[in-house]
């Protein structure tokens, strides 16, 4: 179990905004940024959840909380706001890399932020993404896998494929001097990951060559999201990683059908850890 004596103490004096179903708060390094919490009496894991395009963290947030109260679990949903440099931007985080902020870095920043403020000590975390959420979500993974505990996938547009002949973010030959760390496909390997998709997830989001987003390779691992998928599932399983993949029935490009397999998943994981 992990110590909360600090977060104790804290609450005889700080506004009560700031414990369990917190306010938004900003990031001290960066107030652009921010995230919204629940936080739990007693603190055994953390668990991130990232937002898609909508920008909708309070939603994830408020969606596992049953989780985060039955498995003492300190949830993060960071706000990453679009908008950012360019006003009509809305991709920014999903690449972790745009106008020289690093999103992978502004998330650890954030996480060791939170750590403090609630006396919780530094430790290997859940993470998880729907849609621009789980483009996020596997490319920081790439990066910074040793601090992961599971990864959840849902629903990602864009993957980044496991493949040394093609740039970033369509592969990862030139990942390295991008991003100044190698791929630990060791740890990769070590980590239980979700990938999970809607049955009828199959609209056709080719990327043409002229939209801002395009890089070669773009649409080698498919046409629809179902495809996209399945290709990074059965990358992730030619390596070697823990990974499962599960299609919901009846279900598009929606979150909420993608719910009771996400908190199964991380409660699984939770469990398995202690």
């Amino acid at each position: 179990m992990l110590p909360t004596g600090g977060a104790e103490r804290s609450r005889n004096n700080a506004s009560p905004f700031l414990f369990q179903r917190t306010s938004t708060i900003a990031y001290g390094a960066d107030p652009r940024f921010s995230y919204c919490l629940f936080v739990p009496p007693e603190i055994r894991k953390i668990c991130v959840y990232a937002h898609g395009t909508y920008r909708d963290a309070a939603f994830f947030r408020d969606q596992l909380t049953g989780f985060a109260v039955s498995n003492n679990v300190l949830l993060v949903c960071p706000l990453f706001p679009a908008g950012l440099i360019d006003p009509w931007d809305v991709e920014n985080y999903k690449l972790l890399r745009y106008h020289g902020l690093r999103f992978d870095l502004i998330l650890l920043g954030m996480l060791d932020e939170i750590s403090q403020r609630y006396a919780v000590p530094r430790q290997r975390f859940m993470l998880g993404g729907f849609s621009g959420g789980a483009q996020f979500a596997h490319r920081f993974a790439y990066f910074h896998a040793e601090r992961l505990s599971a990864l959840s996938l849902a629903a990602p547009g864009r993957v980044t494929l496991l493949d040394e002949t093609l740039d970033w973010w369509s592969g990862l030959r030139d990942a390295e001097g991008l991003f100044g760390r190698a791929i630990d496909i060791p740890a990769l390997r070590a980590l239980p990951i979700q990938l999970l998709v809607g049955a009828n997830d199959d609209d056709d989001i080719t990327i043409a060559e002229d939209d801002p987003g395009w890089a070669p390779g773009a649409n080698l691992a498919g046409a629809t999201r179902r495809e996209r998928l399945d290709s990074l599932y059965r990358q992730y399983r030619r390596i070697g990683c823990e990974a499962s993949l599960e299609v919901i029935a009846n279900c598009g490009h929606e979150w909420t059908p993608l719910r009771e397999a996400t908190i199964r998943f991380l409660e699984a994981s939770s469990l398995a850890a202690k």
